[in-house]
């Protein structure tokens, strides 16, 4: 080793030595990596074996995959390491379970002792095999790790004594030593105005005390905010809405008794009596907020509304037409002390931090709160929170469908760097890549494991990878899967031909690559609904839906059919008509007279003779009608394909238009195919069939001319003209001053936020789209509008 090497080495251990000294969390990660780097692995894992069945995660390195996170616990049934009591043993079994590198190598188990009481157990990585010196030097490794986790485990056990306090536990100390002088200072003045003052005396000491008595309201909040930095206590309980939002409206009342004010509320039918929600901090949230309205409210209406966005999260809009206040203040409403600023606030209770509060306790509830406020016009505050809409949740989530397993992507590629970039960008994006190089390891995995699509290059050493594009098309396993194909050479039309459903020319858009695999991860995700009471029928249907390659949600009685639903997202249902009761007839009516299934497509799937007149009952509460007699498995595996694929259709401006005037019309202006496929998708499926899609700024703006719409989404980086232009256009429409427009943006960087609300644009979601903030803020701004 040469002298700078074993310099950097002394000082690198030097730091782990800190680290374990101080019982930092982070010493086992930091530890990992130093490893990884100084003896060259590709990745690592480090242990404590909890017992004979069990490993616990005590850090890894950041090449590791990402599931092995801190404090998991991980079992393999393979493994002999577990009871091994030797201070050293080292296993190369290749059926191991725990798989730490997304590369398809060389790993290797090692079991050792920590310490009388506690045992370790390592995971490494290795491009290369394991050889005899390896071994050697891998129980040198185990006795440095054992040595340095000896020294942190004790100061974990001691209390990380070495740590140094927070600036907020002082702030939070410092705070409460003001907070009791406040106090001191009030009892004082309470007792000098018992004595016989001067008029002017009186009105010193009570100017005295009422800064004394400020003081202490803000210092109070002050806490509470820094407490906020150092817990996020979960206080949640079950409660019954209706009944918090009474009391805190009575509270409020009498507080204002004297303006006369009307308070109404309306709450969403759809929310449970009971919700499983933080109350202490809702009612501190609701009655700041309705103290606001109030303050500026004489002899008017204050409304508080309150919707339900999804299975977990409320809306509340409190809106008045009262006073209002500055726009430019209303811009910093929630700045600490911005609030003190507004004269007819100061008989409302409300101190200069109580709003930064408000924010914070909104914030921290997983919400995100808005202000609209205009001179004589009143103010507006939209507000969201986290709920459960579930009083028990345990049952709700066994009935639940289970997650889905559709993340892993095989990557079949040999360029070390070109993967490990698809690597990072995969994990980020939530999936778990298998990278490959050899046609060998690549029908190993589709042996083995299932995949929600394949990313090829078809440029690989010995390999043809258009002969390799159709053989993966053979394979059992892999017929459904799609193909995601790239080169340095354009040969799209062939590997088109060969079955490939997308092609990328290197470099590789990585946007466009998370939008094509979301887009096939969507559609896999879809739930069908079966139901026959024929278990052989039952079967074989369930076999075409899989082909097919979605969820099955297989029932073979009737009876028991909308219990099993109750909860769940279904896409699609195939219906039997002959069957005990209730027979298919009266179980198609059953599942579209609820709510949440009154747009589901239904196939009725039969074998039962002279049903004609039978079906004009339920004329229009299904969409296809097959005979087992005369429609075989794949005719039925193609039908629910294409009903499933309804979902990408958009709607034209013709058919949207001919709709009832109340019916939502949402217009989505996007250039890129898939990213159509997915907003139009996720918009049809939660109830929203009014989509027409535009593919530049230009056809937006022309058409928001011509129609009206509730929302509109706009993809910022388009043709022709961007949406930055298009928005601030739309805008300027005199229709259009308060229609929300969320724009979209594929490249999420430091002020693009700022740069689209600039524009006009209401809101901003990066892509790769989250789909569950997604429907929620287009709820949230389609209820606002309302």
């Amino acid at each position: 080793m040469a002298q700078t090497s074993k310099i950097e080495f002394l000082e690198n251990f030097n730091s782990l030595l800190k680290l374990a000294k101080k019982g930092e969390d982070n010493f086992p990660d930091e530890l990992c990596n130093f490893l990884v780097s100084d003896f060259g692995f590709q990745a690592m894992v480090l242990f404590a074996v909890v017992n004979s069945k069990n490993l616990k995660v005590l850090g890894k390195s950041t090449s590791a995959r990402k599931n092995y996170l801190r404090g998991s616990e991980f079992t393999c049934s393979t493994c002999k390491l577990f009871e091994n009591p030797n201070d050293f043993s080292i296993s190369l079994d290749s059926n191991c379970e725990l798989q730490i590198s997304e590369f398809v190598i060389y790993e290797s188990c090692l079991a050792f002792n920590i310490n009388l009481s506690e045992r370790g157990f390592l995971k490494i990585a290795k491009k290369t095999p394991f050889s005899q010196a390896d071994t050697e030097s891998l129980r040198k490794i185990t006795d440095y790790i054992s040595s340095l986790l000896s020294i942190w485990w004790e100061t974990k056990g001691t209390g990380s004594s070495y740590s140094d306090r927070s600036f907020v536990d002082i702030v939070l100390d410092v705070t409460n030593e003001l907070r009791s002088n406040a106090n001191s200072i009030l009892g004082s003045t309470s007792i000098l105005s018992e004595d016989n003052l001067s008029v002017s005396q009186t009105d010193y000491v009570s100017s005295l005390k009422t800064n004394a008595q400020s003081l202490v309201v803000n210092l109070k909040d002050f806490i509470n905010i820094a407490k906020l930095e150092t817990t996020a206590s979960d206080y949640s309980k079950n409660i019954k809405l209706n009944d918090l939002v009474s009391q805190v409206i009575e509270s409020v009342k009498t507080k204002f008794a004297s303006n006369k004010i009307t308070y109404s509320v309306k709450i969403d039918k759809n929310i449970p009596p009971e919700c499983n929600l933080d109350d202490i901090k809702l009612k501190f949230i609701l009655s700041n907020l309705l103290s606001f309205n109030s303050s500026l409210t004489e002899n008017d209406e204050i409304i508080l509304k309150i919707n339900m966005l999804s299975a977990n999260k409320l809306q509340f809009i409190i809106s008045d037409n009262g006073k209002g206040i500055e726009q430019k203040l209303s811009k910093s409403l929630f700045d600490p002390f911005v609030v003190s600023k507004i004269k007819d606030l100061s008989k409302s209770g409300l101190s200069g931090l109580s709003l930064t509060l408000v924010k914070s306790y909104i914030k921290l509830l997983d919400g995100e709160i808005n202000v609209k406020s205009y001179k004589s016009k009143g103010t507006s505050f939209n507000f969201s929170i986290h709920a459960d809409m579930h009083k028990d949740i345990e049952p709700v989530l066994s009935k639940l469908p289970k997650p889905s397993k559709h993340n892993n992507i095989l990557v079949i590629e040999d360029d070390y760097a070109t993967s490990k970039l698809l690597s990072n960008y995969l994990n980020k994006w939530g999936y778990s890549p298998t990278i490959v190089n050899t046609e060998e390891q690549t029908f190993t995995q589709l042996d083995k494991e299932k995949y929600l699509a394949i990313i090829l290059d078809i440029e690989l050493p010995n390999i043809n990878g258009l002969e390799l594009l159709k053989k993966i098309h053979d394979h059992r396993n892999a017929k459904n899967i799609p193909v995601i194909v790239c080169s340095i050479e354009v040969e799209e039309q062939k590997a088109f031909l060969m079955g490939a459903v997308e092609y990328f020319v290197k470099p590789i858009n990585y946007n466009y690559l998370v939008e094509v695999l979301t887009s096939y991860k969507l559609r896999k995700n879809s739930n069908i609904l079966c139901v026959d009471d024929d278990l052989p029928t039952l079967n074989l249907i369930k076999q075409a839906i899989e082909t097919a390659g979605f969820n099955a949600i297989a029932e073979s009685v009737s009876a028991n059919v909308m219990e099993s639903i109750k909860d769940r997202l279904i896409d699609l249902a195939i219906v039997d008509l002959d069957m005990p009761h209730p027979n298919g007839y009266e179980l198609i009516k059953l599942i579209k007279s609820d709510p949440n299934f009154s747009k589901l497509p239904i196939i009725i799937y039969t074998g039962k003779e002279n049903y004609e007149d039978d079906l004009k009952n339920i004329e229009g509460l299904f969409e296809e009608l097959l005979d087992k007699r005369s429609v075989n498995i794949e005719d039925l595996s193609d039908t629910i394909s294409s009903m499933i694929n309804r979902y990408e259709i958009p709607t034209t401006v013709e058919e949207a238009f001919k709709k009832p005037a109340d019916e939502v019309k949402i217009l989505f202006a996007e250039d890129y195919k898939h990213s159509q496929i997915i907003v139009t998708r996720l918009l049809k499926k939660n109830g929203f069939d009014n989509v027409v899609v535009v593919e530049n700024g230009e056809d937006a703006l022309n058409l928001a001319k011509k129609e009206k719409f509730n929302l509109i989404l706009m993809d910022m980086q388009m043709p022709i003209m961007n949406g930055f232009e298009a928005t601030e256009q739309i805008k300027n429409l005199p229709d259009y001053k308060d229609t929300p427009i969320i724009a979209l943006t594929a490249f999420a960087m430091k002020g693009d936020r700022e740069k689209c609300l600039d524009a006009g644009a209401t809101d901003y979601i990066p892509k790769p789209i989250d789909s569950k903030e997604f429907i929620e803020k287009v709820k949230y701004y389609l209820n606002a509008s309302k």
